[in-house]
């Protein structure tokens, strides 16, 4: 008897355990596809479509994406202003495809790439109609795996002015500025030019250029006030044909390229007092507001000299002076000049004059 329940005991176990670990139909492991282009924009500029995108870093399902081999760039031409990413497979065509030998030629930033990319799409004289024009992208990896279409985007372009033309910059005290005449015709010969004002674009060194205006420019002139000395700076100007963002403008004006040196001396010293003491002379004047200032110097010169000589080597932070190297009943006369931190140096102040006497 108990042999009999030992033997059930175990007949039993065994039968938990084999149901316990059942395993259902083997499923298909999910196909790796590249994720769809996320950063993506579209603007019209003179009589080309630019397309700027980011191309993805990893597969839908999260690992990494290793390279891609290829970028396409499909467009649809026609009167609808919207459609889905279905219908659209169906009836758009390829403009190109860009192989990843091509990245460098289209990277934003040359050389970094982690940059954007961008390519210009030429617009022809059939695409000024009622058409919309529909772009998306689409990335390949070097197993031919595609991504889905990123989001569409819908242009309806317009024809615009050439750029502005006699570009010009010079720089002043507190401002460089910006002159430019006006574009005579538009992208294709025709005349009035189309255009609502103008945007004003500055890059420093090799850095990518940037806006200026934070509203559209009516005038023919723009001053820049928010500059430093000593750096080289290269201006652009883009005729709009919109009034406000996102701007459809013209191609980029031929750029004027400027080393902003500083030229200009300080204001002139004011306030300059003298007060004789035991033994010595002292000397005091109004701070300076100069945002470059390097200092002050002083200038001496006895009565009967011609010449002013420098007292001090170099300049001083102070805005005052005691002069020890004073002789009793002799006249001394002083001046005093500012210095900025590029060596200019402002015209003497007006003098004043002071005597030690025998007597205190």
């Amino acid at each position: 008897m108990k042999r009999f329940s030992l033997i059930f005991v175990l007949l039993s176990i065994l039968l938990f355990f084999s149901s316990c670990g059942k395993k259902g139909p083997l499923l298909p492991p999910l196909p790796k596809i590249p994720k769809k282009v996320e950063v993506f924009d579209i603007i019209q500029r003179g009589d080309r479509v630019l397309l700027e995108w980011k191309n993805p870093q990893s597969y839908t399902d999260g690992s990494p994406l290793a390279e891609i081999d290829e970028v396409e760039v499909w467009l649809y031409e026609g009167e609808k202003e919207s459609l889905g990413k279905k219908e659209f497979e169906e009836s758009a065509r390829l403009v190109t495809s860009i192989r990843k030998e091509e990245f460098p030629f289209h990277q934003i930033r040359k050389g970094d790439a982690s940059s954007k990319l961008q390519y210009f799409y030429k617009l022809t004289a059939r695409d000024f109609g009622p058409r919309n024009l529909i772009f998306g992208l689409r990335v390949k990896e070097k197993k031919k795996r595609k991504s889905e279409f990123s989001e569409l985007f819908s242009l309806k372009p317009i024809i615009l002015s050439l750029p502005p033309p006699k570009i010009q910059a010079h720089v002043f005290e507190n401002r460089i500025e910006i002159k430019w005449d006006p574009p005579e015709k538009n992208t294709d010969q025709s005349s009035p030019p189309h255009f609502k004002g103008y945007n004003i674009y500055r890059a420093e060194g090799e850095g990518l250029p940037l806006r200026l205006n934070p509203e559209l420019v009516k005038e023919r002139k723009y001053e820049d006030k928010d500059f430093l000395f000593e750096r080289p700076y290269r201006y652009f100007v883009r005729a709009s044909g919109t009034e406000s963002s996102p701007y459809l403008e013209s191609d980029d004006s031929q750029p004027v390229e400027i080393l902003a040196q500083d030229k200009f001396p300080p204001t002139v010293p004011t306030g300059l007092v003298s007060v004789a003491g035991e033994n010595l002379i002292s000397l005091s004047w109004d701070r300076s507001q100069e945002r470059d200032l390097a200092g002050y110097r002083v200038w001496r010169k006895i009565e009967g000299q011609e010449e002013y000589v420098l007292l001090t080597s170099q300049p001083i932070q102070e805005n005052a002076y005691n002069d020890t190297r004073v002789e009793k009943n002799k006249r001394y006369y002083y001046a005093i000049t500012a210095q900025d931190k590029s060596g200019n140096e402002s015209l003497k102040s007006e003098c004043v004059s002071e005597t030690l006497k025998d007597k205190f």
